[in-house]
């Protein structure tokens, strides 16, 4: 056979293997699976071969994907032009769960998994630690095990959110074996519907703690079923079980009926997003109520999942709500209402149409390219990340000055500066790649991908430090002419104690929520309550603002310093166990108790005894006979038979609250601190590295710099001597204080 007639045959094999494919198809995407990739560049050749000099392409295939020019033929000038579109997307079919592309009239839910998976390595994608959250290692490695750290806190199952407790999240991840249903709080199921608003789809919506699949469609079968497990074990399993939060009540996680939450691409990588709505709570209901339909919004997603096996659309036949979260999320629908029973979805491609996001391909659902952005936007990241609410800080902010010169805001040309909607300054210091391992700090509570602390990350100190490596040539240089700058001594240099933010970040911005209070539904308690503009003063009537912890924390550079950061308080009750050796503190362990139990005795309202002590309009619990009401009533057993708690106690802030009989209330407490109890979580740290400051705003400004902002110990120092809450409402309902010196311990000269 001659070299051109193989080629020819080439193109003939290629163009019926891709045949059904060629509808949507656009130029250069020879295989039409929306990319212009390396299995394209290899049609080329056999194309080019087959056309030869002068003559025309011998398939319409060749044709349709490389005459760029329009001369009927695949000549070498089309090879000019295919090379600068290699690598671009083109309009790319939606695919639905099955893989099968989508059409317009459908109301199939899009998956990311097969719509985008065709070209990238999504196994890979989906590995990254947003997407598994704790699950996996670097390696893909399944990791997650009862009490994972080894210290007795047998309800911690992994290193990240997916299997941790904390104040933030009131329920605990029940553990995949269980030996009876009063130890299952919340399964990955409810996992999936009540707190993965957040979640990208992929690793814990679509994948068993043994690897499985949850649910495989097509089969018709659960992943516990290939084990040989029976419905009675897949019920005290925390991954097929669904507990009724209210009841106590067990059964099997109707993954048939919501489909699984799959990977969700176009959830960071849309383009035309909405802009986020800020809410106290992320759970809250969100009905299609915009005329703007140009954009994607988080809120669609959560209320949909949200929904879970209740969904339903316009004609009431059953929605898949978890399938069906990434198509809601892009507003590709035509009646969304969460508040109603049940909650209905109605998905309309033709939507998609109308804002543009969408092409119509001969009756297919085709994504359009100028939809789509890489690196994604500010605002796909603050979505998951509303720093107001938890921290107290703020972004698309001009009091920044990182956002500010990010987005070229400082100079005097307006024509250059980037608007809210289109900047990228997030990825500017979080850069990623096909990993989905995006750069990071670390955290002293969150304790996954460790390995990936600081990697790649652009911090303050690679970026300003003179002799960095990766210092940014526009980055101010640091040591300047501050003499704050120079202090330190010994091999570690300038900055001994303090990070960079810990002077660039003095204040919060805006206010933020400072507890939840598990022992009081609903109970929750903000900055604007417990602190003011004068550090040194929490009661002033200036709100304007406040003033965050100092926590040491590891640096870049490894070097342990002193960070800015929101101390959350847990306020929560606990089963104290002694672990057989009464009166060592070291080895015992106080386990949450799990929400629904405590409620199954208590009832749906505090005890009758529970009184509003500080005159704030919201009850709490804090004097000895409301706690002594509830050691008893904590005893009770639940509606299985047991008892909710052993020796029932009290975690408020940095203190253990339980009964003693010898004490003169009946009430007795101790700081849990250095006790070497493994206390889940106190306190509950939210970084606050973001909301820099200008020089000139930062502790100890101007030159020379006001040293006594550090350097003075007559309880002054706005610094060391800042008033930080430890308990919110203490014996007499006041709230109770420590200073950021006595926290620290730090001593400076």
């Amino acid at each position: 056979m001659s070299r051109g007639a193989f080629f020819a045959a080439m193109v003939v094999l290629l163009s019926a293997a891709t045949g059904a494919a060629r509808a949507g198809g656009a130029l250069g995407d020879f295989d039409s699976n929306g990319f212009v990739d390396a299995r394209d560049f290899a049609a080329f050749p056999a194309c080019l071969a087959a056309s030869g000099a002068g003559a025309p392409a011998v398939t319409t295939a060749c044709r349709d994907a490389f005459d760029f020019d329009g001369d009927g033929r695949v000549a070498l000038d089309d090879y000019a032009v295919y090379q600068r579109v290699h690598g671009l997307h083109t309009p790319f079919p939606l695919r639905d769960y099955s893989g099968q592309p989508i059409a317009l009239d459908s109301t199939a839910p899009y998956s990311g998994r097969h719509t985008c998976g065709g070209c990238h390595d999504i196994d890979e994608v989906t590995n990254g630690f947003l997407f598994q959250m704790g699950r996996t290692d670097v390696a893909r490695n399944l990791i997650m095990q009862t009490d994972y750290f080894g210290d007795g806190r047998y309800w911690i199952s992994s290193p990240g959110r997916y299997g941790t407790w904390g104040q933030s999240f009131v329920y605990q991840l029940a553990a995949k074996e269980n030996a009876t249903a009063s130890a299952i709080d919340q399964g990955t199921f409810a996992w999936v519907r009540d707190c993965s608003g957040c979640h990208p789809g992929g690793g814990a919506g679509e994948f068993d703690r043994d690897g499985r699949r949850l649910y495989d469609e097509a089969a018709g079968t659960f992943g516990f079923q290939a084990l040989g497990k029976t419905l009675a074990d897949a019920l005290l399993d925390g991954d097929y079980t669904d507990i009724n939060y209210a009841t106590g009540a067990v059964r099997l996680a109707p993954w048939d009926v919501t489909g699984l939450s799959g990977p969700d691409c176009l959830y960071c990588h849309r383009r035309e997003r909405a802009t986020p709505v800020r809410r106290e709570s992320r759970m809250e209901p969100v009905a299609a109520t915009r005329t703007d339909r140009g954009g994607a919004d988080f809120g669609w997603r959560r209320s949909v999942l949200a929904a879970g096996d209740r969904l339903v659309d316009g004609s009431v036949a059953t929605v898949p709500a978890f399938a069906s979260a990434g198509s809601a999320g892009q507003g590709w629908f035509s009646q969304l209402e969460p508040t109603a029973s049940p909650p209905v979805l109605q998905l309309d491609y033709s939507q998609g149409i109308a804002d543009g996001s969408l092409l119509d391909g001969g009756g297919l659902a085709l994504f359009r390219p100028a939809s789509l952005v890489r690196p994604p936007r500010d605002q796909a990241c603050v979505g998951c990340h509303p720093l107001a609410t938890v921290t107290g800080t703020v972004w698309f902010d001009e009091r920044d000055v990182m956002y500010r010169a990010l987005n070229h805001l400082n100079d005097a040309d307006p024509e250059n500066d980037i608007p809210p909607q289109r900047s990228t300054a997030c990825n500017t210091c979080h850069p990623g790649g096909l990993h989905h391992n995006f750069a990071k700090g670390n955290s002293p509570q969150i304790q996954f991908r460790n390995e990936l602390d600081y990697v790649n990350l652009r911090s303050c100190r690679s970026c300003h430090l003179e002799d960095s490596p990766t210092r940014h040539p526009d980055a101010p240089p640091v040591p300047g002419i501050t003499l704050i700058h120079l202090a330190g001594a010994g091999d570690k240099g300038p900055f001994v104690s303090m990070s960079c933010q810990a002077c660039h970040i003095p204040r919060a911005l805006t206010a933020g929520v400072l507890f939840r209070d598990i022992t009081i539904p609903g109970a929750v308690g903000t900055t604007a309550q417990y602190y003011s503009a004068d550090p040194l003063d929490p009661a002033d009537a200036d709100k304007s603002t406040w003033y965050p912890a100092l926590v040491w924390k590891t640096d870049s550079d490894g070097v342990e310093r002193l960070f800015p950061m929101s101390m959350w308080i847990n306020i929560y009750w606990g089963d104290w166990d002694t672990n057989g050796t009464p009166g060592v503190l070291a080895d015992d362990v106080i386990a949450p108790l799990i929400a629904w139990r405590v409620a199954q005795v208590v009832g749906p309202t505090p005890l009758p005894v529970v009184t509003d002590d500080n005159g704030d309009g919201q009850l709490e619990i804090n004097r000895p006979e409301e706690m002594r009401a509830y050691f008893e009533v904590l005893k009770h057993a639940d509606g299985y038979g047991q008892p909710v708690a052993t020796r029932p106690v009290l975690v408020k802030g940095v203190r253990v609250w339980y009964a003693d009989p010898d004490a003169p209330d009946g009430v007795a407490s101790f700081d849990h601190r250095g006790t070497g109890i493994p206390i889940t979580a106190y306190p509950y740290l939210w970084g606050m590295d973001h909301n820099v400051l200008a020089a000139g705003e930062g502790w100890g400004a101007g030159y020379p710099p006001d040293c006594g902002v550090c350097h003075r110990h007559d309880g002054l120092s706005p610094v060391f001597d800042r008033r930080i809450l430890v308990d919110p409402y203490g014996l007499d309902g006041m709230p109770v204080y420590e200073t950021v010196r006595a926290m620290t311990g730090v001593a400076l000269p």
